[in-house]
């Protein structure tokens, strides 16, 4: 009989989950997939999608490792690695089990990683990390929350700027061991600050990045169009913006300005075009209206900085709702 692990040794767990994905059925898969990050669901559709046939010792060989991992988890999650490993040495025996608990250990320690970061402040950070190479950079600022880094990035040259923004879109998967010794490296050089964060980069990692960002973003997406101008029109189309906001559907507008004081809306669109304005104010209801049309005839001079800030909270509940499912974003004018 073939050893199971000896079958699908040397494929990737990409294709590993492509595979499970094919085996256990398209009504299966979809539940999966709607707890899962759209890049991932993309990634795996795309593997998905290069498979004629499954082999019968391959399919095999994966359900039972993702048996095994499952169970296993469970073990760790109930009574920690010690109990794991003692119930899989006496299900596997010692060689079995190794390999699956070496294999968890992994995965363990990876998610683990960088967990002091978004506690540290992020201008300190970025002298901490200014002299790294963009990659390594670019695996520091992905395991961030976008806004943290985006305050890191903000704090950089020009130029490492758009190196590092680009190297966090075009970031492939980084080995757990590599992500691992990278954080224990920064960590003993970041001793002195110290305290927390998850996912790593990607086209969608850096556009909620830049998002926060404000103007600053536009002159970034400039230098990297002039590098690489696919790159820049991916980073855009995920990226959410005022303009985008005004295009959307009236219905979608009348719940953000449901949530956004007017007054904040009068700031907001201090500079608008006539044709934004009807956009917004046929959104309204006519008791609306009027009290947006009163504030915005008591704003004289209003600064570039306080119209990003009001434009930046509407963006923020906009954000908010289209992570909730309350917005569709495909649904624009």
């Amino acid at each position: 009989m073939v050893n199971e692990s000896e079958v699908i040794k040397g494929m990737s767990m990409l294709e590993k989950v492509a595979n499970f994905c094919v085996l256990i059925g398209e009504d299966a898969t979809i539940k999966i997939f709607q707890h899962l990050p759209r890049e991932l669901v993309e990634k795996i559709s795309t593997a998905i999608s290069t498979i004629r046939t499954v082999d019968k010792e391959v399919s095999l060989a994966i359900l039972n490792e993702f048996h095994v991992l499952t169970r296993s988890s469970g073990f760790i999650n109930t009574g920690g690695f010690d109990y794991a490993k003692d119930i899989l040495y006496k299900t596997l025996g010692k060689e079995e089990a190794e390999k699956i608990m070496a294999k968890l250990s992994k995965m363990h320690m990876a998610s683990q990683s960088f967990t002091y970061l978004n506690a540290i402040n992020p201008k300190q950070l970025a002298d901490f990390i200014k002299d790294e190479s963009p990659q390594t950079m670019a695996v520091i600022l992905s395991h961030m929350e976008p806004t943290n880094a985006a305050e890191v990035l903000s704090s950089l040259d020009e130029e490492t700027k758009v190196k590092v923004t680009m190297q966090m879109a075009t970031i492939k998967d980084v080995s757990p061991d590599v992500v691992r010794t990278m954080s224990v490296v920064l960590e003993k050089k970041l001793e002195s600050l110290l305290s927390s964060i998850v996912d790593v980069g990607g086209v969608k990692v850096v556009a909620d990045m830049l998002n926060r960002m404000g103007p600053k973003a536009q002159d970034i997406l400039k230098n990297i169009e002039g590098v690489d101008s696919s790159l820049s029109q991916k980073i855009k189309e995920n990226m959410f913006v005022f303009e985008d906001l005004i295009n959307l559907d009236v219905e979608y507008l009348q719940k953000i300005l449901q949530n956004v004081d007017m007054s904040d809306v009068a700031v907001a669109m201090k500079n608008a075009t006539e044709d934004d304005i009807d956009k917004i104010t046929s959104a309204m209801s006519q008791r609306a209206k009027d009290r947006f049309l009163e504030e915005s005839e008591m704003l004289i001079k209003v600064k570039i900085k306080d119209i990003e800030a009001a434009q930046r909270k509407m963006l923020d509940i906009a954000q908010k709702m289209i992570e909730e499912g309350v917005i569709d974003r495909g649904m624009e004018v």
